[in-house]
């Protein structure tokens, strides 16, 4: 695991700029979500005022904080980002999330601040996610630095990358409490300042944990990097991507949600065809395609057998799968007969198998 994504995603200390003693406040949330997850590691909490929050001891400023900090995690205004970036960097810090809205997604002094901002980690050479960003989750870790209430997050295979960083918020929520399947890693990459999708992408690669990457973006920030990454990635792990934006108003709406201009429609087509990358087309896919493969292997060939207590349903079942490519074979003999023992004589077993019958028995 790289040195940079190990600060990030395993990291041994954290420190939280902008804690808070109030229930329900992001610097407030994001404490407790860490505690929740079971972080092991040391939590530093800083907070002009001092004190102590959730029974952790403040440190009153960025400066009083002990060296060797792996991350941190800043709730503050969008205003106090920059300067914020360079304390931290001082201060040895070069993992940081930045949790604050307020930036090239907002009107132009949001982008002025954002190109201060990028200078900001120009000039000191952190790794920044975000900003706009409710952070990112580590089950295998134990972490995460999401300021949305979360609780236990299951631990599975499947690892997402997403242009919004409610998906560590809502969407994970929503997983959790009716998809009821498990994540590895979720990231959310806001305004993509610094990070981005093809440096996660990269980390997704490699890491043992990550059995399939689900993305959700509004623009490419690199696609020559991004075709580049995904070849290679998707030889070995099921890539897939929800493309937002494709439309006018939605290429509108990005710009609004996180700053981005969405690409040519068919430019990003073109790319993604030749990168090995499947292309998802509804919300609601990055969510049932991912049960599915957290829940069961790959399929390792195009052959479907399946069974309906409906003869209708096989038909379109079987139309269905015609339309996608994939073959519907005739089933083994041995298969068949074993079946056919728990069928009524009036129905002849094949695939798809119509369990009807069976089922009145």
């Amino acid at each position: 695991m790289p040195d940079t994504m190990n600060k990030f995603f395993a990291p041994k200390s954290v420190a939280v700029i902008g804690a808070s003693g109030t229930a329900g406040k992001p610097g407030n949330v994001v404490v407790r979500n860490m505690l929740d997850a079971g972080f092991k590691g040391t939590i530093h909490l800083v907070n002009p005022r001092g004190g102590e929050i959730e029974g952790l001891p403040v440190t009153k400023s960025i400066d009083a904080l002990p060296d060797g900090i792996d991350q941190a995690v800043v709730t503050l205004p969008a205003t106090h980002t920059p300067g914020t970036v360079r304390e931290l960097a001082a201060k040895g810090i070069k993992a940081i999330v930045l949790a604050a809205s307020g930036f090239a997604e907002v009107d132009q002094l949001g982008e002025d601040l954002q190109q201060d901002l990028a200078a900001a980690i120009k000039e000191t050479g952190v790794r920044v996610l975000g900003p706009n960003t409710t952070g990112h989750v580590s089950v295998p870790g134990a972490y995460t630095s999401s300021f949305f209430p979360l609780g236990e997050v299951r631990r599975g295979s499947v690892s997402y990358i997403t242009q919004t960083g409610n998906f560590c918020g809502i969407s994970l929520r929503h997983i959790l409490s009716a998809e009821h399947y498990g994540i590895a890693r979720s990231c959310g990459l806001g305004n993509k300042a610094d990070l981005d999708e093809c440096d996660l992408l990269e980390f997704y690669g490699e890491d043992p944990e990550t059995k399939s990457i689900f993305l959700y973006l509004e623009n490419i920030k690199n696609p020559t990097r991004f075709l580049r990454v995904a070849r290679r990635v998707s030889r070995a792990k099921p890539v897939f991507l929800l493309k937002g934006g494709a439309s006018d108003e939605g290429a509108r709406a990005a710009l609004a949600h996180t700053g981005s201009l969405a690409a040519d429609g068919r430019v990003v087509d073109g790319a993604i065809e030749q990168s090995g990358v499947t292309r998802l087309q509804k919300y609601s896919q990055l969510f049932h395609v991912a049960k599915a493969l957290d829940t069961m292997p790959l399929p390792r060939g195009n052959k479907v057998s399946f069974l309906s207590p409906s003869g209708a349903f096989t038909v379109c079942l079987t139309d269905h799968c015609r339309a996608l490519g994939l073959e519907v074979p005739e089933l083994e003999e041995k298969t068949r007969e074993r079946l056919q023992k728990l069928a009524p004589p009036f129905i002849r077993m094949r695939n798809p198998v119509d369990i009807f019958g069976s089922v009145g028995m």
